[in-house]
C-alpha cells in the first residue's frame, strides 16, 4: 500500500472504531460483573444488616446498586442502603462520608453520607414491590453495601451489585 492510501485506511478504521463505540485503539468491549449481595433476604422490621464481607471492586470505575425490596401500599415506610468503601477485605480505612469536587459548590465543604432512600419507588399494587438502582463511582478497591428496614413488618429484598470498567 501507498502511504497516502495507508493513512486512509488508518483514518478510516479509527472513525469506524469511534462510531462502534470505542474512543481509542485497540477497542475493548464494555466489561461488567454482576454480584448479588442479598437475594430474596428477608430483613427483620427496623432493622439494618451487614453480611461482614468487602467485597473487590478495584480496577472497576462505577458500581451499580439495584435495591428491590417487598412494598404492598405506597405509605409503607422505604429500604435505605449505606455504602462503605474500605482499603481492605477487614474495612481499614472504610468511609460512608465522601466530598467530590467535581460539581461546583459553595464553601464550605460537607461531606455527604452515601445512603440511598428507596422513598417513592414503589412500583403499585400489581407487582407489591419497589425498586431504585444508584450509580456511584468506585472510591475504594472495597465496598459494603447495609440495607435498612424501615418498616415496622419483615420483607423480602435483594440487592445486586453491577461493576463496569
Amino acid at each position: 500500500m501507498k502511504i497516502p492510501t495507508l493513512r486512509l485506511f488508518v483514518s478510516l478504521t479509527c472513525l469506524t472504531l469511534l462510531l462502534a463505540g470505542c474512543g481509542s485503539m485497540p477497542c475493548h468491549k464494555l466489561e461488567g460483573k454482576s454480584l448479588a449481595i442479598y437475594e430474596d433476604h428477608t430483613i427483620p422490621a427496623n432493622t439494618g444488616i451487614s453480611t461482614g464481607v468487602y467485597t473487590e471492586v478495584d480496577g472497576f470505575r462505577y458500581l451499580n446498586i439495584t435495591v428491590e425490596f417487598e412494598q404492598n401500599a405506597s405509605t409503607e415506610s422505604p429500604v435505605s442502603l449505606g455504602i462503605v468503601f474500605a482499603h481492605d477485605t477487614n474495612g481499614k480505612w472504610g468511609s460512608r462520608r465522601y466530598f467530590t469536587f467535581e460539581e461546583n459548590f459553595n464553601p464550605p465543604a460537607d461531606p455527604q453520607m452515601i445512603t440511598l432512600s428507596g422513598k417513592g419507588s414503589w412500583h403499585g399494587l400489581q407487582q407489591q414491590k419497589s425498586s431504585y438502582t444508584a450509580r456511584l463511582p468506585v472510591m475504594g478497591p472495597y465496598v459494603q453495601v447495609f440495607p435498612f428496614n424501615h418498616h415496622d413488618a419483615d420483607r423480602d429484598l435483594s440487592v445486586v451489585l453491577y461493576l463496569t470498567r
